[in-house]
């Protein structure tokens, strides 16, 4: 997408989550918004179009639309009830506003709003200002998780989740941060690890290599190869060895939370970038069926209750001399290549499609995968938004939180911020 592009696409973005705010603000339940990129009557000028159903039954129709100026914008003439105008400003603290008598207009700078008109039949008079200063632009999301509507005990942002989570399928996207919990390593500690193996703990021998072939450890299956490292055994024992925090059947652990949220829904998909099998392990002593997909051979069954694609790959305990699980493995730099420039591999068209259409919700993953931000980057969708679980750490500066949520923005996901990772059980406690 080119910087226009960008930039234009997440402004258009943000008037989504402004609109979805102001019916939060207003009181209209969640389940009873629907919104859509076509349908009741041609508009060449509409972005979207949002469906409305009332408290008496009623629908109610908005037809949106996003405009770059007020240049040559005929007010009057827009002023139609059902009509949500956007308009981007220079400043809105010069601004002389038109005053709508039926629509609801929204003037917005980036940094502040204002949204005067009608929305459910009521006349509404909003301000959001900016107070203080941040390394991005502005930091609208953060600022609205603030506000609480005085009928709703729910901040905005699981209002938000609330939303996507009952108007399209599920996605749990698990990385390596599900594991922790149990006493396991992270991708970084594990690349860690087994870079201390490879290199016999001779940090000098560590750095020479490094000067030449870079910072990872597995850049190149020769040099493993050439100095018989056993790759996939000693990811084995990272993988299934470690000394247990808590057991597999600790119902406090998020993974096994992960399994409760799946026995309460059907057909939900996981995609994960775990290489073990500890969520089967769980799913499989409480008797939930699922399906297992690593490479292109599965066939689904359709009464299980969940999908689990293992989209880099899946190495059972002590099956690393197997090829059919090691060659399923996307592990060193020459496999991450050859996976993310195949656009038509199994493993990326899920992703994408995932991303793009289901409300996906990512758990133990930093963002930190230049691949990961890549098909995010992809994965645009005007009319929807994904969902990230993350842990304030601490000591942490709070404007540091509030920066990285304006960041993941920009890849249309939404921040969570937790205080620990039981917090999580809890916030998909409420989907139900």
């Amino acid at each position: 997408m080119q910087k226009i592009e960008k930039e234009k696409y997440i402004f258009q973005k943000k008037c989504l989550l402004i609109l979805i705010y102001l019916y939060y603000l207003n009181g209209v339940p969640y389940k009873n918004i629907v919104l859509r990129s076509f349908g009741f009557h041609f508009d060449p000028k509409c972005n979207f179009k949002v469906v409305v159903y009332s408290s008496h039954d009623h629908l109610h129709k908005y037809v949106v639309h996003i405009y770059d100026s007020m240049f040559r914008v005929n007010l009057e003439e827009i002023d139609i009830m059902g009509n949500v105008n956007f308009f981007k400003v220079r400043d809105l603290s010069n601004l002389d506003p038109y005053i709508p008598l039926s629509s609801l207009n929204v003037y917005f700078d980036e940094d502040n709003f204002y949204a005067v008109g009608y929305i459910e039949g009521k006349r509404i008079d909003y301000k959001l200002r900016k107070h203080g200063t941040s390394l991005f632009k502005d930091e609208l999301l953060y600022r609205l998780n603030l506000d609480k509507n005085k009928n709703n005990e729910d901040s905005f942002i699981l209002y938000l989740l609330k939303l996507y989570a009952y108007r399209s399928d599920i996605d749990l996207v698990m990385g390596a941060g599900i594991n922790i919990e149990y006493g396991a390593k992270d991708w970084k500690n594990l690349i860690i690890a087994l870079n201390e193996r490879f290199y016999e703990g001779s940090e000098e021998r560590m750095e020479e290599i490094k000067h030449y072939v870079g910072n990872e450890l597995f850049v190149s299956s020769k040099i493993l190869k050439s100095n018989g490292f056993d790759t996939y055994k000693e990811l084995n024992k990272e993988l299934y060895l470690f000394k247990d925090n808590i057991n597999f059947s600790d119902p406090s652990s998020t993974l096994y939370g992960l399994t409760d949220f799946i026995a309460r829904h059907d057909k939900t998909n996981v995609i994960t970038y775990n290489y073990d099998t500890n969520l089967e392990y769980i799913l499989k002593k409480r008797g939930i069926l699922y399906n297992t997909v690593y490479d292109d051979n599965a066939l689904l069954n359709k009464d299980a209750k969940v999908n689990i694609f293992h989209v880099h790959g899946l190495l059972p305990f002590d099956k690393y001399n197997e090829t059919k699980f090691t060659d399923s493995l996307i592990f060193n730099e020459s496999e991450y290549y050859y996976l993310y420039n195949n656009p038509y591999s199994r493993n990326i068209a899920k992703q994408l499609h995932d991303f793009i259409f289901n409300t996906s919700i990512f758990i133990g993953i930093s963002l930190t995968d230049p691949n990961m931000k890549r098909l995010l980057e992809l994965a645009t969708n005007h009319l929807k938004f994904n969902f990230i679980f993350m842990k304030k750490e601490e000591g942490y500066n709070e404007k540091t939180f509030r920066d990285v949520t304006n960041y993941f923005f920009s890849y249309d996901l939404i921040t969570i911020w937790i205080d620990d990772y039981k917090e999580i059980n809890k916030w998909l406690e409420k989907l139900d």
